[in-house]
């Protein structure tokens, strides 16, 4: 999630809590002020009423106060039905026929030298129209407040965020080994314009300490090359010695295949350089079948020489963009751990379709964690160890390079190593 839709989601939350609770909140004061607004007109029509009392000489003016004045009624004072206090109760409306809420106000008056009770009402009902309709421009100015902040705070968050954005994309976009534009305005907000001149100050160290990593691995393995090739020199000419004796000769044999495998080594790790630093082109039309056809020619023999067999059934052919040379080698470094690690007399299934190609022998499980497959030096060092441990790493990082997924399964036995064409996005 965006931080813009995260903030913006807050406020959303946020707003709508405080608009739902202020409903009832603002129903509840727009009712107690009508309450006592009525209130108080009843207490003022109570006010008057003496005036109207000094009239009242008979029985039949009483009466005819009754009929004439239908917001009261008059009845004889009895205790248990006086209530001093305002209240509110459900009448049935004459005009309407219909029950009808009524604000009450009782008042104890002396009529005709006897106490009565003169119950003062008004109708609720234009007072519950107007609270709702009151209620109603309520929530639509509140609706128009919210709806007017959302749009006011994403537009001033964009405006906000849009150097933040700048960086980010900065950061995305920024290749190690490349040269790469770095944002050089000044951003108006100092937040920001400290993490971005920080960022570049970071950025200016790791390219420093990368080109100096560099430039030590390129001429460490260039200087070791040297006098590995000297020492080689050296043991044929001693080999060529008539007086060595054959103890001599087979430690000077076991010190030549040490040095050739140190020779490998060092090819290896210049290589893997190389692609770490991505000193590659990407522009060859990568056949899938026809490269994969020459591959299994090519190493026949080396599993003709344990009796196993290649088989290649039913291949699928697609075409690549990417390093012709690099997918040979990929290739080349499965096909051949896919011999070595299998028994003899095995089949080594070799699936190719249009999205992936699978390399399938039989074998042990592994002795190790599958986690460390991939890894340089990382595996069991047997005793009579096959490669220089490398062979596998150099793999995951050609297959890296091209966008390329290289995984490992291990299922019935049998060890899978899966190339995926479409690499799967990381998210």
């Amino acid at each position: 999630m965006k931080l813009l839709t995260y903030s913006s989601q807050k406020y959303l939350w946020l707003s709508s809590l405080l608009i739902i609770s202020s409903i009832p909140l603002f129903y509840f004061v727009v009712n107690s002020i009508f309450l006592n607004a009525t209130d108080r007109f009843l207490e003022n029509q109570a006010y008057l009423t003496p005036n109207h009392i000094n009239e009242i000489k008979s029985a039949d003016d009483l009466e005819i106060w009754r009929k004439l004045d239908k917001d009261l009624e008059i009845t004889l004072y009895n205790p248990q039905k006086f209530n001093p206090k305002p209240y509110t109760a459900q009448e049935i409306n004459p005009k309407s026929n219909k029950l009808e809420d009524y604000r009450h106000l009782q008042k104890q008056l002396q009529i005709l030298g006897i106490q009565h009770i003169i119950t003062y009402k008004t109708s609720l009902l234009e007072k519950e129209d107007l609270i709702k309709s009151i209620l109603m421009v309520q929530i639509g100015l509140l609706l128009l407040i919210f709806a007017s902040f959302l749009i006011i705070n994403r537009t001033i968050s964009k405006k906000i965020w849009l150097p933040f954005n700048k960086i980010l994309s900065f950061l995305k976009n920024y290749e190690l080994n490349k040269e790469n534009n770095p944002i050089t305005e000044k951003l108006d907000i100092d937040e920001l314009n400290d993490l971005n001149i920080d960022i570049q100050n970071l950025l200016n160290r790791t390219e420093t300490t990368y080109r100096l990593q560099k430039e030590f691995t390129e001429n460490a393995a260039h200087e070791l090359q040297t006098p590995v090739a000297i020492i080689k020199s050296k043991l044929d000419l001693l080999l060529q010695e008539k007086n060595l004796s054959n103890s001599q000769s087979i430690l000077i044999d076991q010190i030549y295949y040490v040095l050739q495998k140190l020779s490998d080594l060092n090819k290896n790790l210049l290589f893997l350089s190389k692609l770490e630093n991505q000193q590659f082109d990407f522009k060859d039309d990568i056949d899938t079948l026809k490269t994969t056809a020459n591959a299994i020619e090519n190493l026949n023999f080396f599993a003709e020489a344990k009796y196993q067999q290649l088989l290649f059934p039913k291949p699928e052919s697609s075409v690549l963009k990417g390093n012709q040379p690099l997918f040979d080698q990929l290739l080349q470094n499965l096909l051949i751990n896919a011999v070595q690690y299998s028994p003899k007399g095995s089949i080594i299934h070799i699936n190719l379709s249009k999205d992936s190609l699978i390399f399938i022998n039989e074998g042990a499980a592994l002795d190790f964690e599958e986690e460390k497959l991939f890894s340089r030096f990382s595996k069991t060092i047997e005793k009579e160890q096959k490669g220089n441990g490398l062979g596998l790493a150099i793999s995951k990082k050609i297959a890296n390079v091209h966008g390329f997924d290289l995984s490992y399964e291990y299922t019935n036995s049998k060890h899978h190593f899966i190339i995926k064409f479409n690499k799967p996005s990381q998210t």
